[in-house]
């Protein structure tokens, strides 16, 4: 009986040590404020599906990188083309915008300076909540020009959590990683042909991050001529900056007053905050309402929400190094 009780608290430590993680809206929508470096290298493989996954990445070796930035779409030449997205993510060749709410992670479009590409069939790329065996598929749709040519875009995204684990990468190991399985299609039709493409690709996910630890490619391209192009390649980031125990966060939690308010938000702004903090307000929907740089560097800064409908609302702080803080508060 003794060997029996001993076996079983062995089996539920081990699973407490690695449980299944689940992606929020709270913990993994993106948010004006971060900025992150991106490493890019060769293909590697991605591993089995399933629970309790050990996948390997250690293997990864970087080629070239680029710094990645999260800011507001309205910040950016094009983002009044955009007027459902959230967030922008600036790269050394694209701005790509998502619309985000508690659903999920939806792409809005791109901007890579030939072509402005404004989906009007949104695509979501990441479902709020996500767990293992969470499962979507959703159309999307543009019409743009490339090259004086109109281009008509159709096709689908399909996301799969299909495995969880520990992750090791070249900096490190990772506990209590989800994997997502996705795959989009996408078909643009011009006057006198058509282009298919598939973007196969394996995300590695924390609670707490709001990007990918890693992820793997394997991307399709068919002009017509009966035979495909593959390229594959991995991207992955540095380290992992927030969710985890010994990660950098604010020292102390979020306590705003008065609350319930009526016009001004008082914000002591957390111990360890940048002189650069952003503020985003979300409503019970999850749609951003309200967003605003606060002057940092002080002990308190003052949020005008007297134009807000009365109601609860979550208060995410960023500052410049991506660190975040959040509460929810009450508007009467």
């Amino acid at each position: 009986m003794k060997k029996n009780l001993t076996l079983l608290t062995a089996l539920a430590f081990a699973w407490n040590a690695h449980a299944q993680p689940t992606l929020t809206f709270a913990t993994n929508a993106p948010v004006p404020g971060t900025q992150y470096t991106l490493h890019y290298g060769p293909y590697v493989a991605p591993g089995n599906a399933g629970d309790m996954q050990t996948w390997d990445l250690s293997a990864l070796a970087s080629d070239s990188t680029d710094v990645l930035q999260l800011v507001a779409p309205s910040s950016t030449p094009n983002g009044a083309q955009f007027p459902n997205a959230t967030v922008a993510e600036l790269s050394s060749e694209v701005t790509t915008y998502y619309q985000v709410n508690a659903n999920g992670i939806h792409f809005a479009g791109s901007d890579d300076g030939v072509s402005l590409i404004v989906n009007q069939t949104v695509p979501n790329y990441l479902a709020f909540p996500c767990s293992m065996g969470s499962n979507w598929s959703t159309p999307h749709g543009a019409t743009f020009t490339f090259d004086g040519e109109n281009v008509d875009r159709s096709g689908e995204v399909s996301g799969e959590a299909d495995g969880y684990g520990t992750l090791t990468m070249p900096w490190g190991t990772v506990n209590d990683v989800l994997r997502i399985h996705l795959v989009n299609t996408v078909q643009d039709s011009l006057s006198l042909f058509t282009i298919d493409y598939t973007y196969d690709s394996y995300l590695y996910y924390v609670a707490g991050q709001p990007f990918p630890i890693a992820e793997l490619v394997s991307a399709t391209v068919d002009f017509g001529f009966g035979q495909p192009e593959l390229v594959q390649f991995s991207r992955w980031t540095s380290d992992v900056s927030t969710g985890l125990a010994d990660a950098p966060a604010f020292e102390n939690d979020l306590h705003v007053y008065p609350n319930p308010a009526s016009d001004l938000l008082n914000i002591p702004l957390p111990s360890g905050s940048g002189t650069k903090v952003m503020a985003s307000v979300n409503d019970a929907a999850g749609r951003m309402v309200l967003q605003e740089q606060l002057n940092g560097g002080g002990p308190l800064a003052r949020l005008d929400v007297q134009h807000l409908s009365p109601g609860m609302y979550q208060l995410m702080l960023t500052d410049e190094r991506g660190l975040r803080s959040a509460t929810r508060f009450q508007v009467r």
